[in-house]
């Protein structure tokens, strides 16, 4: 089935010489977006201050299964690498962590080797330790402005453009990160490919209004910001329409987790933060002209993972979409879960994500996912869903979790922890785990558990398995280059910013340079 689709994908985009194009590739993420907060699945409240955004996903197809980590970094990591969280950690990346192992290829260095010209305008929370780090030096050789944390303020918090920090003169992000990404657009050849991420701060906390609207005008502040981001994806759009870049344009547009606080992912359980659908299914589509005419306006019920568009859009650009070690891994033995199966700095984890264009462009909705870690608690197989737990703490600030379902109209039906053994948070040391058919049971209402004992013992010993090939970053010193991280903040100016392989702060902690 799947090569039959794989031909139908492929000819349905050949060039008249029977090659097929290579498409402009845009991804834009919204942070903490809430699957009810705008009008992509029915809600017309929304459509106001989201009708570029909808306008794009009608035309286009629906993802109604796309899934993302329960938080941010993860998610933007997966993206890039097209390895799942479970590789390089459900950590919060810090400003000067090592968390993208530096001998993994970036999908962006994949799609410069196809001759793409590569963008990166927003926000970054994957981690900077290194020079080898930073976008410029990982394939985005058109221009990149980003901010290395994960929150702050719109206008205050330090930017970084290329190599080094730069004076945006408190632009709000939106308005710049919007503006730099039309700009690109306009600037472009089009006979040259593409790549533009656009990772927009909006609407994460603090809700920062955008500087011409006042919150007596706004229905709420999650909808003037999201408006203010909608603006600039209409701009976008324009701009491609404009050089004649539309027709052979994909866009991929999703959040990065669920949405918290005052986003609301109904009718889905929960919110950012915890491991329930309403934080890791979210709002996401595909559209612009490379989409088959046949699929448009459509809905795509496959299961998806953020990490897919990785080997998607290296398959679309005609490169390998794989990114393998140099020394396979060891197999997993659960009898000795302690063993290092990557064998120190031999090994690292091959890339998790699958090329999903066949299913995407025919409108097949079968999964190349079988088996899908979501979390090291959450493992979805086929239709059903085991929640062992709520996410560890030690992963984030917050002392409790919602676990319930958040109504349109932004009250909380409760959950009692009584009746919902798989809402354990801060008691981890004995766990009840849940079962759910999440096609029948979308809003996660009935634990099947009881109900199916031996499915729950199986995806639970297969959870713990998978859970054995977990990895952290092990970047070669060589890669990382001497770190020194005094000498790196006065080259910064007082910035925060990379602390190894600094220019002018080659030398070892004793004082000798390094040649």
């Amino acid at each position: 089935m799947f090569s039959t689709l794989s031909l139908i994908a492929s000819f349905l985009h050949l060039g008249v010489h029977g090659q097929a194009p290579k498409p402009h590739l845009i991804f834009i993420l919204q942070d903490d977006l809430g699957r009810f907060d705008t009008a992509i699945y029915g809600n017309k409240a929304a459509e106001a201050a989201t009708h570029n955004i909808t306008s794009l996903a009608r035309e286009g197809v629906v993802l109604s299964n796309h899934y993302v980590h329960w938080h941010c970094s993860p998610t933007r990591r997966s993206f890039l690498t097209g390895r799942l969280p479970l590789h390089h950690t459900e950590k919060l990346s810090g400003l000067d962590t090592d968390d993208i192992d530096l001998r993994w290829a970036w999908i962006s260095e994949k799609l410069r080797a196809a001759g793409y010209v590569s963008h990166w305008y927003g926000k970054g929370h994957t981690g900077y330790r290194s020079m080898n780090h930073l976008p410029a030096r990982r394939g985005f050789n058109g221009g990149s402005l980003l901010f290395f944390t994960g929150a702050g303020s719109y206008t205050t918090l330090p930017r970084w453009s290329g190599e080094g920090p730069v004076d945006t003169k408190q632009e709000y992000s939106t308005d710049l990160f919007g503006s730099l990404a039309v700009r690109a657009v306009r600037d472009h050849d089009p006979a040259v490919p593409l790549f533009l991420y656009l990772p927009f701060q909006a609407v994460h906390t603090p809700y920062d209004l955008p500087p011409d609207r006042t919150g007596a005008e706004c229905p709420s502040n999650i909808a003037c910001m999201l408006q203010d981001a909608d603006r600039w994806v209409g701009e976008l759009v324009l701009a491609l329409k404009e050089k004649g870049m539309y027709e052979n344009t994909l866009i991929v547009y999703s959040s990065d987790n669920g949405g918290v606080t005052d986003g609301n992912n109904y009718p889905l359980r929960g919110e950012k933060h915890t491991n329930w659908q309403g934080a890791m299914r979210v709002a996401a589509f595909v559209s612009g002209g490379y989409v088959p005419k046949a699929v448009r306006g459509t809905t795509n019920d496959g299961v998806f993972h953020v990490v897919d568009w990785y080997p998607t859009f290296a398959g679309l650009a005609g490169v390998d979409g794989s990114d393998d070690p140099p020394v396979p891994p060891l197999p997993v033995d659960p009898q000795h879960p302690d063993r290092d199966i990557y064998q120190g700095g031999l090994s690292y984890p091959p890339v998790d994500g699958k090329d999903i264009w066949p299913q995407v462009a025919s409108g097949s909705s079968t999964t190349p996912h079988p088996c899908l870690w979501l979390s090291a608690e959450v493992l979805l197989k086929g239709k059903y869903k085991l929640l062992v737990a709520q996410p560890s703490p030690e992963l984030m600030f917050s002392q409790f979790v919602n676990n319930g379902w958040k109504l349109p109209n932004g009250t909380w039906v409760d959950a009692p922890d009584g009746l919902w053994p798989c809402n354990a948070y801060q008691r981890r040391s004995h766990f009840v785990p849940c079962l759910f058919d999440v096609d029948a049971d979308p809003r996660e209402e009935h634990n099947l558990a009881a109900e199916m004992p031996e499915l729950v013992s199986a995806m639970w010993a297969e959870l713990n398995r998978t859970s054995l090939t977990a990895y952290s970053a092990r970047s070669p010193e060589r890669l990382l280059g001497i770190c020194h991280p005094l000498c790196a903040l006065g080259k910064w100016g007082g910035t925060p910013g990379p602390v190894c392989g600094v220019p002018g702060c080659e030398w070892d902690t004793e004082g000798e340079v390094v040649v």
